[in-house]
Protein backbone atom coordinates (compact mmCIF):
# COMPACT_ATOMS: atom_id res chain seq x y z
CA UNK A 1 0.00 0.00 0.00
CA UNK A 2 1.52 3.32 -1.07
CA UNK A 3 -0.09 6.71 1.45
CA UNK A 4 1.02 10.16 1.79
CA UNK A 5 3.62 10.43 4.41
CA UNK A 6 2.30 11.29 8.25
CA UNK A 7 4.61 12.82 10.90
CA UNK A 8 4.98 9.67 12.54
CA UNK A 9 6.78 8.17 9.72
CA UNK A 10 9.72 10.81 9.85
CA UNK A 11 11.96 8.11 12.08
CA UNK A 12 11.18 4.82 10.10
CA UNK A 13 11.89 6.67 6.86
CA UNK A 14 15.13 8.13 8.48
CA UNK A 15 16.45 4.59 9.25
CA UNK A 16 15.10 3.32 6.29
CA UNK A 17 17.58 5.85 4.21
CA UNK A 18 20.09 5.10 6.84
CA UNK A 19 19.99 1.17 6.13
CA UNK A 20 20.48 2.15 2.54
CA UNK A 21 24.03 2.89 3.03
CA UNK A 22 24.18 4.97 0.30
CA UNK A 23 23.46 8.36 1.69
CA UNK A 24 25.53 10.84 3.40
CA UNK A 25 24.64 12.39 6.71
CA UNK A 26 24.32 16.04 4.65
CA UNK A 27 21.63 13.88 2.23
CA UNK A 28 19.76 12.39 5.57
CA UNK A 29 19.83 15.90 7.09
CA UNK A 30 17.91 16.88 3.87
CA UNK A 31 15.41 14.46 3.75
CA UNK A 32 14.49 15.10 7.02
CA UNK A 33 13.97 18.83 6.42
CA UNK A 34 11.74 17.63 3.08
CA UNK A 35 10.15 15.46 5.35
CA UNK A 36 9.69 17.79 7.86
CA UNK A 37 8.04 20.46 5.22
CA UNK A 38 5.85 17.80 3.60
CA UNK A 39 4.27 17.07 6.99
CA UNK A 40 4.40 20.19 8.98
CA UNK A 41 3.22 22.02 5.85
CA UNK A 42 0.33 20.46 4.43
CA UNK A 43 -0.38 23.30 1.87
CA UNK A 44 3.04 24.11 0.52
CA UNK A 45 2.77 22.16 -3.07
CA UNK A 46 6.71 21.87 -3.77
CA UNK A 47 7.06 18.51 -2.26
CA UNK A 48 4.91 15.42 -1.79
CA UNK A 49 6.18 12.28 -0.14
CA UNK A 50 4.41 8.99 0.50
CA UNK A 51 5.85 5.65 1.83
CA UNK A 52 5.06 1.95 0.49
CA UNK A 53 3.90 -0.21 3.84
CA UNK A 54 4.07 -3.64 4.15
CA UNK A 55 2.66 -5.14 7.41
CA UNK A 56 2.59 -2.09 8.73
CA UNK A 57 6.36 -1.24 8.15
CA UNK A 58 7.72 1.46 5.86
CA UNK A 59 9.03 -0.16 3.51
CA UNK A 60 9.72 2.00 0.67
CA UNK A 61 9.68 5.93 0.49
CA UNK A 62 9.20 8.64 -2.58
CA UNK A 63 9.65 12.23 -2.30
CA UNK A 64 8.77 13.99 -5.50
CA UNK A 65 7.53 17.65 -6.61
CA UNK A 66 7.20 20.14 -9.90
CA UNK A 67 10.06 21.24 -10.97
CA UNK A 68 10.46 25.10 -10.49
CA UNK A 69 9.94 27.36 -13.71
CA UNK A 70 9.09 24.48 -15.52
CA UNK A 71 5.67 23.61 -16.90
CA UNK A 72 4.98 19.76 -16.64
CA UNK A 73 8.41 18.89 -15.51
CA UNK A 74 8.72 16.92 -11.99
CA UNK A 75 11.54 16.22 -9.88
CA UNK A 76 11.64 12.63 -8.03
CA UNK A 77 13.97 13.97 -5.11
CA UNK A 78 14.14 10.22 -3.19
CA UNK A 79 13.19 6.64 -4.19
CA UNK A 80 14.23 4.42 -1.63
CA UNK A 81 13.35 1.09 -0.23
CA UNK A 82 14.71 -0.61 3.19
CA UNK A 83 16.80 -3.59 2.04
CA UNK A 84 14.78 -6.19 4.05
CA UNK A 85 12.31 -5.40 1.07
CA UNK A 86 14.07 -4.80 -1.67
CA UNK A 87 13.81 -7.42 -4.87
CA UNK A 88 9.83 -7.68 -4.12
CA UNK A 89 8.80 -4.52 -6.28
CA UNK A 90 8.69 -1.87 -4.23
CA UNK A 91 10.66 0.44 -5.79
CA UNK A 92 8.79 -0.30 -8.85
CA UNK A 93 5.31 0.31 -7.38
CA UNK A 94 7.23 3.64 -6.04
CA UNK A 95 8.04 4.64 -9.91
CA UNK A 96 4.73 3.28 -10.94
CA UNK A 97 3.08 5.63 -8.50
CA UNK A 98 5.35 8.85 -9.53
CA UNK A 99 4.54 8.23 -13.23
CA UNK A 100 0.43 8.61 -11.88
CA UNK A 101 1.30 11.36 -9.59
CA UNK A 102 2.74 13.17 -12.57
CA UNK A 103 0.30 12.09 -15.54
CA UNK A 104 -2.61 12.75 -12.87
CA UNK A 105 -1.54 16.80 -12.56
CA UNK A 106 -1.11 17.16 -15.96
CA UNK A 107 3.17 16.60 -16.82
CA UNK A 108 5.12 14.66 -19.30
CA UNK A 109 8.49 14.36 -18.09
CA UNK A 110 10.02 12.83 -14.63
CA UNK A 111 13.62 13.32 -13.76
CA UNK A 112 15.72 11.51 -11.47
CA UNK A 113 19.13 12.08 -10.33
CA UNK A 114 22.21 9.83 -8.80
CA UNK A 115 25.66 9.73 -8.33
CA UNK A 116 28.16 7.50 -11.02
CA UNK A 117 29.57 6.51 -7.76
CA UNK A 118 29.91 2.77 -7.90
CA UNK A 119 27.67 2.00 -4.83
CA UNK A 120 24.73 3.42 -6.77
CA UNK A 121 25.16 0.90 -9.87
CA UNK A 122 21.93 -0.77 -8.90
CA UNK A 123 20.27 2.41 -8.63
CA UNK A 124 21.43 3.29 -12.21
CA UNK A 125 20.10 -0.20 -13.45
CA UNK A 126 17.13 0.32 -11.81
CA UNK A 127 16.02 3.77 -13.60
CA UNK A 128 17.53 1.83 -17.36
CA UNK A 129 14.70 -1.07 -16.37
CA UNK A 130 12.46 1.24 -15.58
CA UNK A 131 12.84 3.25 -19.38
CA UNK A 132 14.55 6.43 -18.08
CA UNK A 133 17.10 7.47 -20.40
CA UNK A 134 20.15 9.02 -19.41
CA UNK A 135 19.91 12.77 -20.17
CA UNK A 136 23.38 14.02 -19.36
CA UNK A 137 26.40 13.60 -16.96
CA UNK A 138 28.03 16.50 -15.39
CA UNK A 139 31.81 15.49 -14.52
CA UNK A 140 32.84 15.62 -11.16
CA UNK A 141 29.55 17.47 -9.96
CA UNK A 142 29.36 15.81 -6.49
CA UNK A 143 33.30 15.88 -5.89
CA UNK A 144 36.25 15.23 -8.28
CA UNK A 145 35.62 11.70 -9.37
CA UNK A 146 32.24 11.18 -8.50
CA UNK A 147 29.20 12.48 -11.49
CA UNK A 148 25.88 13.63 -11.43
CA UNK A 149 24.27 11.26 -13.72
CA UNK A 150 20.43 12.62 -14.72
CA UNK A 151 17.83 10.27 -15.48
CA UNK A 152 14.76 11.13 -17.45
CA UNK A 153 11.41 9.46 -18.47
CA UNK A 154 8.84 11.15 -20.62
CA UNK A 155 5.25 9.80 -18.82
Amino acid sequence: MIREVKKEDREPIIRLIRATKNFSDAEVTIAEELIDICTGQPEQKDYFAYVAEVSDHVAGFLLLGPTPATVGTYDMYWIAVDPEYQGQSIAQELDAYAVRFVKGRGGYLLIAETSSQPSYERTRAFYIKQHYEVLAQIRDYYKPGDDLVIFGKKV
